[in-house]
């Protein structure tokens, strides 16, 4: 800590003499003891440390003759000897004498006033020093109140502030780091500030969780539980800061400091819980709608939410209770860590069936998911590979679809391959997708097709789900139609809503060309490999000729004679005497760049189109038997 810091009040280029008075003067009216002695013991122990005397200093404050004044005035005390800690000249010898002299002091002083001392020096500053040394004293009068009947207020007093420090400590954001990059992280001082906080908190929380875990410590009053009571405790840290820090390790590679603390508290949560799997019953899905409902649909659940002034106690009390329910990212990362990176597996039962324990963990996959940062977002996709690659494909039901997480799972897997930065979380995303809609029956699958066609109104993403719907009509077709799913009137809904064109014949092509292409090379697909027209596709024809097709080739038209306008332009000398000219992709328009880039890209939509008309003739080939 700076020199130049105030800690508990007191400036540190003040004389001693001054500081202790002034710390005296806070002190109760009602004490009894003499403000000299008061001064005095304050000035010869920072005398002694100063001077490097530290085991005289330890003597100092043992002795019988400061006991009465140390348990009634440690508020006076505790700012004294923690602004120690804040001189440039104090070496760690005398970290430890202060950090002794605090454990004396936490031993017989007032423990309400004590723990007001200690509490008022963490929210009115931190530094990695402190929160270290003042873990032990803070330890030494919980410890003193363990029984079989505690009393838990002063425990979630002093928890619930610790955490607060730790939270408030500052992260790592928007790094866009992959693969091997994401170790450089180690060497963020940011990082390693909140690891060593994290690191201290874990092994802080360790002696209590001894205590509980032997009976020695059971909380009273609303307790009901002790065991869950410490492990609520343990989870806060999962939110934040862990969830949005890089806690990953491939097998093999090294694991670092922060791996292991996580490691430790998974470890102690376990043990508490004695099944991972009994939080499950603490998992919510907490959104007000699905991504995929309508507008309409979301303003009618909107309006269907009672107002605050007409809603009763007890829909009131029961919000508080939610309020003290654990995070929900919380158990997202926890998950994550048993799960994801196999932490406490020793104490993970095995016994549950791999779709259960995905369908309980699916809310909090998405939970990660939402989050901005790369570090949860990645999290709940290594959750969601991990817990995929246990279930074999076909064998979650369609009725599973009837949570509303599942619906909102592909859509984010969509939405962050397409809006992510990060390359690797991309293609995570990306690998994750196909294989997830072949994990269910074919009822599921067709369902869950169905409605993403109905959703997704991005072009790649609707081309991939194109895609997936052609797969699964070729293995219908080899399976000789037996999956009603894909056949029928079922399929004809499917090609209706996979031949999209947002505005008709005015659709930029090119910003669209994936899911037309896609939705080409189906039609082709069909109309070639049903030669005995069992899908009924010919008679969905002229149905989507005049939806689909016709406007296609209008489209082609108008933009390839734009296009070919603009090109014979830029080859025309005239043409280049302001050099302004525009070229629109996609609906944007392109920044100002040299003729000859300019002609290039005019040259590569030309191309785009002529492999459109090529696809769409063949079509029309196809429909006629000509192919």
């Amino acid at each position: 800590m700076d020199s130049s810091t105030e800690v508990g009040g007191v400036h540190p280029d003040r004389k001693m003499e001054a500081e202790v008075a002034e710390a005296s003067i806070e002190q109760k009216a009602s004490s009894d003891v003499p403000a000299s002695q008061r001064e005095d013991l304050g000035a010869v122990l920072w005398r002694r440390v100063k001077a490097k005397e530290y085991e005289a200093a330890i003597c100092e404050i043992k002795e019988e003759r400061h006991r009465k004044y140390l348990n009634q005035n440690s508020l006076d005390l505790v700012p004294i000897l923690l602004k120690l800690l804040g001189e440039e000249d104090l070496d760690p010898e005398g970290e430890q004498c202060i950090e002794d002299l605090l454990v004396h002091v936490a031993s017989v002083a007032n423990v309400k006033e004590a723990t007001i001392a200690f509490l008022e020096e963490l929210e009115m500053g931190y530094s990695e020093k402190m929160f270290r040394v003042i873990l032990h004293p803070i330890r030494t009068l919980l410890m003193g109140q363990i029984s079989q009947n505690t009393r838990p207020t002063m425990f979630s007093w002093i928890f619930n502030t610790l955490y607060t420090r730790v939270v408030m400590l500052e992260l790592p954001s928007g790094c866009n780091l992959e693969g091997e990059e994401r170790k450089l992280l180690d060497a963020d001082p940011r990082v390693q500030e909140v690891t060593g906080a994290l690191r201290w908190l874990t092994d802080f929380y360790f002696h209590f969780f001894e205590k509980v875990m032997s009976g020695d410590l059971v909380w009273g009053g609303k307790v009901v539980n002790s065991k869950e009571y410490l492990s609520f405790f343990l989870l806060q840290l999962f939110h934040k800061p862990i969830a949005y820090l890089d806690v990953f390790c491939k097998e093999g590679d090294t694991e670092s400091s922060l791996y292991r603390t996580c490691n430790d508290l998974a470890v102690m949560i376990a043990r508490l819980t004695g099944n991972s799997f009994k939080l499950f019953t603490h998992v919510a899905w907490n959104c007000s709608k699905t991504l995929m409902a309508t507008e309409s649909e979301a303003l009618k659940e909107e309006d269907e939410k009672p107002e605050e002034e007409n809603r009763t106690d007890d829909e009131k009390g029961k919000d508080e209770e939610k309020e003290n329910e654990v995070s929900q990212l919380s158990l997202a990362s926890f998950f994550y860590c048993i799960l994801g990176q196999h932490m406490a597996k020793d104490y993970v039962p095995c016994v549950y069936s791999h779709q259960h324990v995905f369908i309980n963990c699916l809310p909090l996959i998405v939970q990660l998911m939402q989050e901005k940062e790369d570090f949860p977002i990645h999290k709940g996709l290594i959750l969601a590979k991990t817990l995929l690659s246990n279930i074999t494909e076909k064998s979650l039901p369609s009725e599973t679809l009837e949570a509303k997480a599942h619906s909102s799972f592909p859509q984010l897997l969509l939405r962050i391959m397409i809006t992510c930065n990060n390359k690797e979380i991309r293609l995570c995303a990306l690998e994750i997708f196909r294989p997830y809609l072949k994990k269910f029956d074919s009822t599921g699958g067709s369902k869950l097709i169905m409605s993403l066609l109905r959703s997704v109104k991005h072009a790649g993403a609707l081309g991939l789900v194109i895609h997936e719907l052609k797969e699964n009509i070729s293995q219908n077709l080899n399976q000789g139609m037996e999956n009603s799913s894909f056949a029928g009137h079922t399929l004809i809904q499917l090609l209706n809503l996979a031949c999209y064109l947002p505005d008709g014949e005015r659709t930029d092509l090119l910003e669209w060309s994936d899911s037309i292409m896609q939705a080409l090379n189906l039609l082709v697909f069909l109309l070639l490999r049903d030669t005995q027209n069992v899908t009924g596709i010919r008679e969905a024809l002229p149905k989507l000729e005049k939806k689909f097709l016709t406007p296609i080739q209008t489209g082609l038209d108008l933009s390839r004679g734009h296009y070919e306008l603009k090109l014979k332009d830029l080859e025309n000398p005239s043409s280049k005497k302001d050099m302004e000219t525009e070229v629109t992709v996609g609906g944007l328009t392109l920044p100002s760049m040299p003729v000859e880039q300019e002609r290039k890209v005019v040259q590569t939509a030309l191309c785009s189109f002529d492999m459109m008309q090529c696809t769409l003739a063949r079509v029309h080939q196809a429909a006629e038997r000509k192919l």
